[in-house]
C-alpha cells in the first residue's frame, strides 16, 4: 500500500448530524433529507452509540412497514473509526476490508468527522481499486 500523502482529516466531511436512539425511522428519514447527507450518528446519553445509513433506512426499518421503528432496533453498532492523521490510502483499505462505505473519523479519541467511499474516490480514484478488492461477496452499509 503506497502513501498518498493525503490524510484523513484534510477530506472528511466535519458536518455531523445526530439523532437520538429512540427517535422513529420517519424522524430519521426526515433528518436525512433535511440535512441532506447518508448517514446519522445515533446518540443515547449523551455518548454515540452507533449510526444508521439510508440504506438502514430503508432494508432494516421501512421495508417492514413499521414507521415507528426506533432508531436503536436498527443501528449499527460496531463503529470502525480512523484516526484523522491516517493516509487516505489507509482508509480505503480498512473500508475494503470490513466491507463498509463510511468511517468515524477521531482525534484524541473524540469523533469528529465521516469519511466515506464517495469522499475518497472523488479525491483520488485510484484508491477504488484498493476498496473494492474485498468486496466480493456482499457488503455493510455503514
Amino acid at each position: 500500500m503506497v502513501d498518498t500523502g493525503i490524510k484523513v482529516g484534510d477530506c472528511m466531511k466535519t458536518k455531523i448530524i445526530t439523532i437520538k436512539a429512540d427517535s422513529t425511522a420517519v424522524e430519521a428519514a426526515k433528518k436525512i433529507k433535511e440535512f441532506n447527507v447518508g448517514s446519522l450518528l445515533v446518540e443515547k446519553n449523551g455518548v454515540i452509540q452507533g449510526i444508521i445509513t439510508e440504506k438502514d433506512l430503508v432494508v432494516k426499518s421501512l421495508s417492514t412497514g413499521d414507521l415507528n421503528m426506533k432508531v436503536n432496533d436498527f443501528m449499527s453498532t460496531n463503529l470502525i473509526q480512523i484516526q484523522d492523521d491516517a493516509d487516505l490510502s489507509e482508509a480505503a483499505k480498512i473500508m475494503g476490508e470490513h466491507k463498509i462505505k463510511r468511517l468515524v473519523v477521531t482525534h484524541a479519541g473524540k469523533i469528529v468527522g465521516i469519511i466515506s467511499q464517495k469522499d475518497i474516490i472523488s479525491i483520488s480514484p485510484s484508491l477504488y481499486d484498493l476498496i473494492s478488492q474485498n468486496w466480493k461477496s456482499g457488503f455493510k452499509t455503514f
